[in-house]
């Protein structure tokens, strides 16, 4: 038996639910309302302390106020008091510049310059493709630019005197095995190489220094010539790799991995978004990853992304730990500010940063440095040990392939063979059948015939 209410008592209760309604809505505001005034009463207190060193400043510093270089000032050091480690005011003629050098490209000569003990400008390396490549050899000793010597004193006006505008001309000294070399080269675009390619044997070699707007394009093309050199599996080497673009780092995971996320990102309120994913396309190679503690960032990211997809073994050392996303924005007077927006988060959803990514193989370098130019087995134990684990992985692998599609094809055959026999066994049946009608058909052609001359 349902039990009546009263329209009163509806209306009455109606009434205390939305009084209760009100008040909570009106202490979540007024908790709203204190924050915002907190984070107002804040702000306003930094502002009059700014004026009030403003105008402390210009009533009694000595020198005139350059009000430029006082405002980009005033900027940097509101970045550096977040204590965010990456975050950074760039003026606008530095975040100009921090867009080339992420071009990956710059317009010059093409070579690598070090500081000789003479004090010449010493050709530590050449890069490929570049108004260099045919005239300019490692080693060589630039003693003249544009008709000034090359000094301890001058040497770093000297060395940034040989880039300039495309399509216009330095003149160098260069100094090869005792002989001056007088030579005139003209400047062009240069694109900065950022992955470099050698072979062990069957063990294709892959150094990313780091990852620039270039970087997809190179590991694409060095990729497909180690597939075409015959080689079952690579070492992709990120040790010192301190990360780079997003945008690269995804479009070399997409041609490694399988369909699926790649790269996601956990922002402040907790949500969580996907940044990059993978085609179907996938290696088949043995993949090992070199790393150290200096591999960070997007390097991080990307190394996480292999072992998460169980495309990769680690040697090395722990990383560094840098797994917060920077986002850069642009202000309204073409400079820029660089802040930590999240975190990344892996595939699997592990987020690294501030513990770094253990390696499968613990291996401690012996030598305090590697030239990276000139990589040796033989003094390298990192590297060797990540060429020898490839090549197991890869024979492993093999030995696993071929004993799979010989155990298909013996069940290939297997059924191939009970396939015959029941042809056979169908057939002798056939056959058998066949004589039974045939003398079935006899013996009643016969008994027909017997009949007929009865009747008859």
């Amino acid at each position: 038996m349902s039990k009546k209410i009263s329209l009163g008592a509806a209306i009455a209760f109606m009434a205390i639910v939305a009084a209760l309604t009100f008040t909570l809505t009106m202490v979540l505001s007024m908790n709203d309302f204190t924050e915002m005034m907190v984070n107002v009463r804040d702000r306003e207190s930094m502002y009059q302390k700014l004026a009030e060193i403003s105008r402390t400043v210009r009533d009694n510093y000595y020198y005139s106020v350059n009000e430029d270089l006082l405002m980009d000032n005033v900027a940097a050091g509101y970045l550096d008091g977040l204590g965010d480690p990456y975050g950074r005011y760039y003026s606008a003629e530095e975040y100009a510049e921090y867009l080339d050098t992420q071009e990956g490209e710059y317009i010059g000569v093409g070579i690598v310059p070090e500081m000789d003990p003479s004090g010449y400008i010493l050709v530590q390396e050449v890069y490929p493709d570049s108004p260099a490549q045919d005239v300019i050899q490692e080693g060589d000793l630039i003693v003249e630019v544009d008709g000034e010597a090359v000094t301890e004193e001058n040497y770093t006006t000297m060395a940034a005197a040989m880039q300039g505008e495309a399509g216009t001309k330095v003149s160098l000294v260069i100094r090869r095995e005792n002989e001056d070399i007088p030579m005139e080269i003209t400047r062009r675009q240069v694109v900065l190489p950022t992955v470099y390619y050698q072979s062990f044997d069957d063990v294709g070699y892959l150094r990313i220094s780091s990852f620039g707007s270039a970087t997809r394009d190179q590991f694409n093309r060095y990729y497909n010539r180690l597939i075409g050199d015959g080689c079952t599996s690579m070492v992709i080497d990120l040790r010192d790799n301190t990360g780079g673009s997003v945008r690269s780092v995804s479009g070399i995971l997409d041609i490694l991995l399988p369909a699926g996320d790649t790269i996601k990102a956990q922002y402040k309120d907790g949500e969580e978004a996907v940044i990059a994913t993978s085609d179907s396309s996938e290696t088949d190679l043995a993949v090992v990853v070199l790393a150290n503690e200096n591999t960070a960032g997007t390097a991080e990211v990307f190394i996480q992304a292999l072992r998460d997809y169980q495309k990769a073994r680690v040697v090395g050392r722990q990383t560094a730990g840098n797994g917060s996303l920077q986002q850069m924005i642009t202000l309204s007077d073409s400079s820029a500010v660089r802040l930590t927006v999240a975190l990344y988060v892996s595939p699997a959803g592990v987020i690294f940063h501030g513990t770094g990514i253990q390696p499968d193989y613990d291996v401690t370098l012996d030598t305090e440095s590697v030239n990276w130019e000139n990589l040796s087995l033989e003094f390298d134990n990192q590297l060797s040990r990540a060429v020898e684990l490839a090549s197991a992985v890869a024979k492993a692998e093999s030995t696993i392939s071929d004993e799979t599609s010989q155990a298909a094809g013996e069940d290939s055959s297997e059924s191939s063979s009970s396939s015959q026999a029941e042809e056979e066994d169908a057939s002798s049946s056939s056959d058998s059948s066949e004589e039974e009608s045939s003398s079935s058909e006899e013996s009643s052609s016969s008994e027909e015939s017997s009949s007929a001359d009865g009747e008859e």
